[in-house]
């Protein structure tokens, strides 16, 4: 049976969400070493390294107008993790995650938005499911929202990320995808390594397990994720990819039980499984949402 285009995209999303999932793990005890914009500056420098090797020769060929949208998908990236990072000094990681998470429902409005097009109340009931479920994984029982400092960037955070899907979604598909996916890693790597110049002290010596971090976030979860998701968005839709990208927070939660033994709890359980849910909710009654061939055209910009 031939495997269609767009679940290529969806299964290449998921492997992308468990890739980042994995990545907390790895980064856990390296940001408790160097300073994190430090670690997030040098991961996409080394990242952009490899693939400017990797495609210097589509880079040569690349026009003003490519380097101006791989600039502006970078911008966004880079405040994503810039407002995610330091937000996190002025709250809690639970309320972080919870209020970064955002970006799975934010999407879908921004997209009926910009386009002028609804993307159906299917989709958007998916994503509130999926955020519902980010939500019992993320706070603590008792947690109550209060917008401070760090909240406020917290949600900046997942505008940003939101952003930076829809404008890979508006690009993607008029200009090189891997031309793109450098300029966007060069752009946020520059970013976050001039912010730690200048807000954090300099770590002159790397030890080993920040090295072993920064090769497995820098070449899996940088280059090979972010190659896939300016490929899949190409044969779904932007909404979609958010929802199925949103899947990294279970993933975090999975591999944290694994590897760090933590214990599961039942707020924890429900929301992966609401989670699960709205992924099928996406997969198995598309035609309620969306007309038949419809699916891979909501992103294309007039």
């Amino acid at each position: 049976m031939k495997i269609s285009r767009s679940l290529w995209a969806d299964l290449l999303l998921i492997f992308v969400a468990l890739i980042w999932g994995l990545s907390f793990t790895a980064v856990k005890d390296a940001i408790g070493i160097i300073p994190p914009m430090e670690f997030i500056g040098l991961r996409f420098m080394l990242s952009a390294l490899v693939l400017g090797a990797i495609f210097f020769n589509r880079l040569k060929k690349m026009t003003r107008h490519e380097l101006l949208a791989g600039c502006v998908i970078g911008l966004f990236l880079a405040l994503g993790f810039l407002a995610q990072t330091i937000g996190l000094a002025y709250t809690t990681p639970g309320k972080s995650g919870f209020l970064t998470s955002l970006y799975i429902i934010i999407v879908p409005f921004l997209t009926s938005l910009f386009y002028k097009k609804f993307v159906g109340w299917m989709p958007i009931a998916a994503a509130v499911l999926a955020f519902v479920g980010v939500c019992l994984i993320s706070l603590a029982g008792n947690d109550v929202l209060g917008f401070g400092q760090g909240d406020l960037l917290s949600i900046l955070c997942a505008f940003a990320f939101a952003l930076q899907i829809l404008a890979v979604a508006h690009y993607v598909k008029r200009y090189n995808v891997y031309v793109l996916t450098v300029i966007q890693i060069v752009v946020t790597g520059i970013i976050s390594l001039g912010y730690s110049f200048a807000f954090e002290p300099v770590t002159w010596v790397l030890p080993a397990t920040v090295w072993l971090a920064m090769i497995y976030t820098g070449l899996m979860a940088t280059c090979f994720a972010f190659l896939a998701q300016n490929f899949a968005q190409r044969h779904t839709s932007s909404s979609h990819a958010a929802l199925l990208l949103g899947l990294e927070a279970p993933f975090s939660l999975l591999f944290s039980v694994i590897i760090w033994g933590e214990v599961l709890t039942a707020r924890s359980i429900i929301g992966s499984s609401l989670i699960f849910a709205a992924i099928l909710l996406v997969e198995v009654i598309p035609s309620f949402w969306q007309p038949a061939g419809e699916r891979n055209t909501d992103t294309t910009a007039s």
